[in-house]
């Protein structure tokens, strides 16, 4: 059982859990059946993803064996409803079932992640099925000439100068942008506030009651429907914990202050210092609405550097000319936003013309819109939600504060409760670049250089301190899990760290690399804070070729490709195929009897340390220490010292658990481990 308690997570002993896991999977955002026609959604399944039933125990023993105790489990409402509205998929519901039953063999508590990125696969990202594009009247086939979404699926039909270079290849970490494109700004602001900008947009109701209701309503209750849905059929299950009430949610258009101007927030600046990601063409959002309306536009192409990322400048300018191409099907009324009286087209001239540059204007996103929502999908998931011993904690997954266009909302106990902080974090500059530089960063929150590691050390364990103190401030002492952190392991001019046998132990190639020290630098951070986190991700079926197999990521801990070849019998077996694993698999304090002060292993020195305080509870078990055979093969490898009090080590398959009872004479107590 998993309760919180004063900003921790708590045990049915009372004591603090250290929530330490993974994110399952990276191809987890898309079909098996990946090489069907990419508009042919309907006979889509995602049926084997995360892996097939029968890879299922190597990869949760692995998992484990990391010292991962909770998985973020990766499922998207095209997953569950892409055949047609209130259409669900319940082959691909119990193939969830069957593997989450599975992960239970293996002691790993789960916590169901909606995930999307920019809206849906049609895009650029996934998440909603196709329908929900179709329903608002999208044509997604005319989307790259309109410049309304760029996708690998159609990478070389836009106007870019990336895509009419030769040999052209879909650029790394480009997809965020569409988050600032007309078709997934457009559906983000629909669902979230369709009544308010959009009231005229009323769509015929699904219970053949021949009624209509605007399309906000219609989207969300059939988001909350289908999630509604696969937990229902989760019933029974102890080791869920948890859900999620949407990967990232995006405000669209919401509170942009001038859509001709970008996408800067009421209140805050376009620009450089703006949270507007702006990498290739970069419309503003009234010539995004023009585009999709098939009207040329001049619009700015966009570097990943310094002009972009700095001094927020183009590189060029381009003509950007749909020639006779919309977005909109030939269905539909043509642009939602030009019906609604935000622009329209000179009658003399032909050309457009913006009416109401402020119409988004001074919207509290959080406040007017998402927790509105987010309280009606924790009471429908809690409806449905039958465990006897486990509360449904939600999960609210903001995105990294650096990228929030919107202010973190306040979110009550009594307006959400059980509500956990799952805002995520990524070192922005190494995500980006593929370069980890332990001199060198640059402040994403205010675009300044950082040079110096101690100086981007203390930056890091700032960020994430903030995200922590937002739960204790913002959400009544709500803890903090980081849904999301992790390092892009295709790095530029790196070699990657690879488990190597030799006749007596294990060794590393490369241990210098910079993927250990970055993924290490993240640890660091994160321990510095007693954070709980689960890390981004594990793809089962990751290789150099592909990645994460979604958008040219390559973030996944594991890969077939960097196995060694270790025979079954080898005890490090279920290591083979991790990434920089000396980093992430490391000693760490799982349950402390009392209040955590420090929890953390120094990589280096292959050294653990660990101290608390007494919080006034006596406790009848005692803390608990994961240590991972990785660093020690056997139990004479470890050297253990106690402040006071008793310990003791049991031995398990892969890894070890230091066992500490301290002494009430003493109001701070330490735990020290030497493992190399």
């Amino acid at each position: 059982m998993l309760t919180t308690k004063n900003g921790e997570f708590v045990d049915e002993h009372g004591r603090v859990v250290n929530l330490r896991g993974i994110n399952l999977g990276g191809s987890s955002k898309i079909p098996t059946n990946t090489t069907t026609n990419w508009l042919d959604a309907k006979t889509t399944t995602f049926v084997n993803r995360p892996f097939p039933i029968s890879e299922a125990s190597l990869h949760f023993e692995r998992i484990r064996a990391c010292g991962f105790t909770l998985i973020r489990c990766i499922v998207t409402w095209e997953a569950i409803e892409h055949e047609g509205p209130g259409i669900y998929d319940h082959e691909y519901i119990k193939y969830v079932r069957a593997i989450l039953e599975k992960a239970n063999e293996y002691n790993i508590q789960i916590y169901i992640d909606p995930h999307q990125d920019v809206w849906s696969r049609w895009t650029g990202g996934d998440g909603a099925p196709l329908w929900t594009l179709e329903k608002v009247g999208f044509d997604v086939t005319n989307f790259p000439f309109c410049e309304a979404a760029i996708c690998q699926e159609t990478f070389g039909q836009g106007h870019s100068t990336a895509e009419r270079r030769k040999g052209k290849t879909f650029p790394k970490m480009i997809w965020p942008t569409n988050y600032f494109k007309l078709a997934t700004a457009t559906m983000f602001t629909l669902f979230w506030a369709g009544e308010r900008f959009a009231p005229h947009f009323m769509v015929d109701d699904d219970d053949s009651s021949g009624k209509k209701v605007n399309i906000q309503s219609y989207l969300q209750r059939h988001y909350i429907n289908a999630m509604a849905e696969l937990l229902e059929h989760l019933n029974g299950l102890e080791n869920i914990v948890g859900i999620g009430t949407m990967n990232e949610p995006s405000a669209g258009y919401i509170n942009v202050a001038d859509i001709s101007k970008g996408y800067g927030q009421s209140g805050a600046s376009s620009g450089a210092g703006s949270k507007e990601l702006k990498y290739g063409l970069a419309p503003t959002p009234f010539q995004g609405m023009c585009l999709g309306e098939g009207h040329a536009q001049l619009v700015g192409d966009f570097s990943n550097g310094f002009m972009q990322h700095v001094l927020g400048k183009p590189d060029s300018w381009v003509t950007v000319d749909p020639m006779g191409k919309k977005a909109w099907n030939s269905d539909s009324n043509g642009c939602i936003w030009k019906q609604a009286g935000v622009w329209q087209t000179n009658p003399q001239s032909s050309q457009p013309v913006l009416l109401l540059p402020e119409y988004f204007a001074n919207v509290d996103f959080g406040r007017e819109c998402y927790l509105p929502f987010a309280k009606e999908y924790a009471d429908t998931m809690r409806s449905v939600w039958k465990s006897k011993t486990q509360e449904l904690l939600i999960f609210v997954e903001l995105p990294p504060l650096e990228f929030s266009t919107t202010p973190f909302p306040e979110i009550s106990s009594s307006t959400l409760p059980g509500a956990i902080n799952a805002t995520h974090w990524y070192d922005g500059v190494t995500l980006f670049t593929r370069s980890f530089k332990s001199y060198f960063s640059v402040n994403t929150q205010n675009h300044r250089p950082v040079f110096g590691y101690k100086k981007i050390l203390k930056m890091h364990v700032s960020q994430l301190g903030e995200i922590k103190q937002l739960g204790n401030e913002m959400m009544d002492k709500a803890p903090t899990l980081i849904g999301e952190t992790g390092i892009p392991y295709d790095m530029i001019e790196s070699t990657t760290s690879k488990l190597i046998r030799t006749s007596k132990s294990i060794t590393f190639r490369d241990t210098s690399s910079q993927q250990l020290a970055a993924m290490n630098h993240t640890m660091t951070c994160l321990e510095k804070n007693l954070l709980s986190f689960t890390l981004w991700n594990y793809t089962s079926d990751h290789s150099d070729r592909d990645g994460d197999i979604w958008n040219g990521e390559n973030l996944s801990v594991y890969s077939d490709d960097h196995k060694c070849g270790l025979e079954k019998t080898d005890s490090y077996y279920v290591y083979d195929g991790l990434r920089a694993a000396r980093a992430f698999v490391r000693p760490y304090a799982q349950y402390i009897t009392g209040t955590p002060i420090v929890n953390e292993f120094d990589m280096a020195k292959g050294k653990f340390r660990l101290v608390y305080k007494l919080n006034g509870i006596k406790y009848g078990v005692p803390s608990e220490i994961f240590v991972p055979k990785l660093w020690c093969l056997k139990k004479a490898d470890m050297k253990v010292g106690v402040s006071d009090g008793k310990y003791e080590v049991e031995d398990d398959d892969h890894w070890y658990v230091v066992k500490y009872w301290h002494s009430m004479a003493s109001a701070e107590h330490t735990v020290e481990i030497k493992v190399i």
